[in-house]
Order: C-alpha cells, then structure tokens, then sequence
C-alpha cells in the first residue's frame, strides 16, 4: 500500500505543472507551521542564511505537540516524537553529504540548543529521548572528523564548542564532554590549547561533593589527552604521577609498571591506592587484583593467600571469573598444606559467621561435605527457600527432619497466603514437600486449606491443579 501511495506521488507529480505545485506549497506552508519550515530549509545555505533558532523552535514546536494537553511526552509517544526530530537531524545529514558545512551546523546547534528541553519533555524510560540527543552528537563527531573542513568551519566549531562547554550546556549530562571533545578535536595550536587548559585547570573539586570530584578527575582526564597531541611522553607520565590520586590515570600507571616488569612499582601503586580509596570497594578490589598479580607472578605464596582470602570474602559472585568465590576458596585449598587444611577451614567459617555471610558459610559446608552443619543451620533457618536450596545430600541424610521442617514453614506460608498469586505459589510448595517424600503432610495441609473460613474460591481452584 506504501509503494502504490509513492508511485501515485510520482505520477501526480508528473502531471502537475509549476504553478499547481506552488499554489499548493503555498496553501499548505500558510496553514502549517511545521510544513512551512521543512519547507524554507530546503533554502537553507543557498537563499537564505541558515540560523540554528530556527531549527532549535521546530524541536520545540514538536514537543509542544507531542506533549498534548498534559504538557508531557508519555511513554507510547516517545518513539514517534524521536522519529519526528531525528528527521531535522536527517538535515544536518544531507548537508554534510553536500558540504553545506553551515547547515550543518545550524541544524546540529539548534537541536542541541534544545536538548535540555528533549531530556525533561517526558517518559524516558525506552531511550528515545536520549536517544535524540546521543544522535546529534554523533553527528556532531562526523562532522569533526570530516577530512574536507575548511579551517574557517573547524575554528567556528572550536570556539562554539568551547562556549557551550563554558556555560555549561547539558552540564550533569556525559554529553557536556562531547562539547569538550569538539574543542579538542581542533586544537591544532598553541593558542587554542592554552585556552582548553585554562578551561580544564578551573575546574576543581570542592568539599565531598561527588559530581564536582567526578568532573574535576574526567577534566584531569581531557587534559592528558589534549597533552598527547602537545606534550612529550615524560610530560604526560609526570601529570599521570602528579594526579595519581585519579583512578584513571593509576590504572594506567599500573600497566606501564606491569608492562615494564617493575613488579615493586606495581606493588606501591596498588597498595597506595588500597589506602587513598578505603571507602570504595569497587577500587579496593581493582587495586588489590594488581597486588595478587604480583604476588602470583613472583610466587609469593604468603601474600598470595593472604588476598586469595580477601577475595573470597569479597568478590562479588557475578565478578570476574578469576577472582570469583569459588575460584579463590580452590586457590587456597592449594596454598594450605593438606595437614593444616581442617584448622583453616575452621577460620574461614570463623570469619564467615562473624560477617553473618551465609552465602560462603553454606558455600564452605557444601564443598567440605560438612552436612551435619548445614542441617544445623536449617533448623535454625528453616525456610523452604534455604531447604529447597540445600545440597541434595543433606535431603537424603536428614530426610524425615526435612520433611518436618518443611511442612511446617509450607503451612506458615499458607497463614499468610491471601490472593490467588500466593496460593498458586504455595501449591508449588506443596508439589516440592511431596517430592521430598511428604506425600501424607501434603495430603493433610491441602484437606486443611480446602476447609478454612471463610470459603477461599482462588485456593481451592489452584489446589485442585496439583
């Protein structure tokens, strides 16, 4: 149906003589507003001067559309509206194909200028709002990257981009950078990089106030960059040294030391770093992974156990394989010797009751086959979750305990069962306790269940299921 529309488009076209066809424009242009400025962009460049308001009030023009009588881009609405200015974007596109370098700067300034406005005019949760934005910079990198720029263009964007990153344009957002990005891109003199450094030195941290040390350290890191196109490779290191409080630029220290075989060096930046960022376990473990690297290339098996132990306790479980629980309690199954592995053991689970981690306490009873602990910690813990969950050995040894346990928890549940998503729920509940060898309980709750009052409709329907 499409294609046989666009085919009559052509024909019709192909009928209708110039004066029909600007009589129409006309009509149409006096009658819609937004027809009117797709339609005057088509001069852009060549009739006219392009300016970027214009493109920055057709945006606007489509939230207020969008948005409706609630002033607000709902959910449903949000793909349509992305679609609507991402074909303005298609604008900027088509001049950069054609080398209309000021459209395409018109168009990508006035959709820009608008992108507070796109993020906050309604629901975001699909992207689509971000999305528009995310697409004008891209954009606006394509355009940088174009090899044919004539030096007037690559200084207008120098110096547009260095004032909209001055006053803070989209500042909060990672799209605030790409401003800086920009003015990098086309810091080919000394001038135009003593200005970017005087912007990136004035931005500092203040107090604990985490967004002003976030931009401080990312302006730390612009910075360096911008010294990789002027400085030499001592400059930079130095800088790195200097700033290494920025975890960035320790990162990257560590590689270079690694890479060096300066495994000392590797060993004080790490343990520096352990120190400086105490308070922040995402850091503490990046640093103290540099250390076991150490400890594993060098052999050193005492400060090799003494962070496998750290880890263990530490890592998270979707973390790296590497350094993951499991991996971590097999590493130091194999530093302790096999006659001292009993009374190690015993710390481990020590250590693991006094952090209340039940994850590596039940972890360690399952791998040392210590089932009569495990039992002892369902019956203080006798949920049916942590029996489901409980080795299948400890089912078999402790079987009718199990079974009594687990009876037990199935009817508190149903004391506290109240909608059908609840009885449907305790009816898988009553499948497991039969398959553990409950049948008879589980016959004896469900004749329960089925003559409580009041009369429940919802529970006996889904009792009758099993």
């Amino acid at each position: 149906m499409a294609k046989k529309k666009t085919d009559n488009v052509e024909l019709l076209l192909s009928k209708l003589d110039k004066k029909q066809l600007a009589n129409f424009i006309r009509k149409e242009c006096a009658n819609d507003g937004q027809l009117r400025d797709r339609f005057l962009a088509l001069g852009a460049g060549t009739l006219f001067k392009p300016n970027p308001k214009t493109y920055t009030s057709r945006v606007e023009d489509l939230i207020e559309d969008y948005a409706g009588r609630h002033g607000y881009i709902e959910y449903r609405a949000t793909f349509d509206f992305n679609r609507a200015v991402c074909r303005i974007l298609d604008e900027a596109a088509d001049a950069m194909a054609n080398q209309q370098w000021e459209v395409a700067i018109a168009v990508l300034s006035g959709v820009a200028a608008a992108g507070d406005d796109i993020l906050n005019s309604g629901d975001d949760s699909a992207g689509e709002l971000g999305g528009i934005v995310d697409e004008c910079f891209q954009m606006w990198h394509q355009l940088c990257e174009e090899e044919s720029l004539p030096e007037q263009i690559k200084s207008e964007i120098f110096e547009m981009a260095l004032t909209h990153f001055n006053e803070e344009d989209l500042k909060g957002w990672d799209w605030w950078w790409d401003w800086m990005e920009m003015a990098i891109e086309f810091a080919d003199t000394l001038e135009r990089q003593n200005k970017i450094f005087r912007v990136l030195d004035a931005i500092k941290p203040h107090g604990d106030d985490w967004s002003a040390k976030y931009d401080a350290q990312t302006a730390q890191k612009y910075k360096l960059e911008l010294m990789s196109k002027c400085g030499t490779p001592e400059e930079q290191c130095k800088f790195m040294y200097d700033n290494v409080s920025n975890p960035d630029f320790r990162k990257r220290l560590l590689q270079m030391a690694w890479d060096k075989g300066d495994y000392e060096e590797v060993l004080r930046l790490a343990k520096d770093g352990v120190n400086h960022d105490a308070e922040l376990v995402g850091l503490v473990s990046d640093w103290r992974k540099w250390e076991y690297k150490v400890y594993r290339e060098t052999n050193d098996k005492v400060n090799m156990l003494q962070v496998a132990r750290y880890f263990f306790f530490h890592e998270r479980r979707w973390g790296e394989k590497e350094y993951s629980m499991e991996t971590m309690y097999s590493t130091l199954k194999d530093l302790i010797a096999h006659s001292e592995w009993s009374k190690y053991v015993e710390t481990l689970i020590s250590e693991a009751q006094g952090k209340r981690d039940t994850v590596r306490l039940l972890y360690i009873f399952t791998q040392e086959k210590m089932w009569d602990k495990y039992m002892d910690y369902l019956r203080k813990n006798p949920s049916t979750y942590n029996i489901d969950d409980a080795p299948k050995e400890v089912k078999k040894l402790y079987k009718d305990e199990i079974i009594k346990l687990y009876t037990s928890a199935v009817k508190a549940f149903f004391q506290r069962a109240a909608n059908r998503d609840s009885y449907r729920e305790g009816v898988g509940l009553l499948r497991n306790l039969i398959k553990y060898g409950g049948k008879s309980e589980a016959d004896k709750i469900i004749i329960e269940q089925r003559t409580r009052t009041p009369r429940r409709p919802a529970l006996i329907d889904e009792l009758s299921k099993l």
